[in-house]
């Protein structure tokens, strides 16, 4: 009768280690086969929109190294950071709102691409849109997309 509760016990805490990320949100990978994943995904973004890709590189932000080419308030630490440049001009001369909203279409596009290796694009995406002269211009963070203010 022991080894039963005692089983029962070691098995429901079990159960509890492998649920208690549900609905947090998190990176499936780490390390190199991350690296390897990221840069697939943005071969394949590049592949499948040939005429119309923005340039776009992916990184596994670990520890935050990023946090400080954002607004203040922005972390970035253990998220992936999606770096955007408008390398065809479609979000010159917008207004605020056709701008936020050219960046929102395009972001899900984007991904599309990285939806197998995250949980969730509201808390582990972190994305930054830039001109083509490297000017920021937007921001997407915790499921919102700012304008960049300086």
């Amino acid at each position: 009768m022991k080894n039963k509760k005692l089983l029962a016990i070691l098995l429901l805490s079990m159960s509890f280690c492998f649920m208690s990320g549900v609905g947090y949100g998190e990176i499936k990978y780490e390390g190199i086969y991350m690296v390897i994943r990221l840069l697939e995904a943005r071969v394949d973004y590049i592949m499948h929109n040939p005429n119309s890709f923005l340039e776009v590189r992916f990184y596994n932000d670990r520890d935050g190294a990023f946090t400080n080419s954002f607004p203040k308030g922005v972390d970035t630490k253990g998220k992936v950071y999606v770096w955007v440049t408008d390398n065809r001009d479609q979000f010159s001369y917008k207004s605020e709102i056709a701008l936020l909203d050219t960046f929102k279409r395009s972001l899900e596009v984007i991904y599309s691409f990285i939806s197998l290796l995250v949980t969730n694009m509201n808390t582990d995406v972190v994305a930054k849109l830039e001109s083509k002269e490297r000017i920021p211009l937007a921001y997407f963070y915790q499921g919102e997309y700012h304008l960049w203010e300086e």
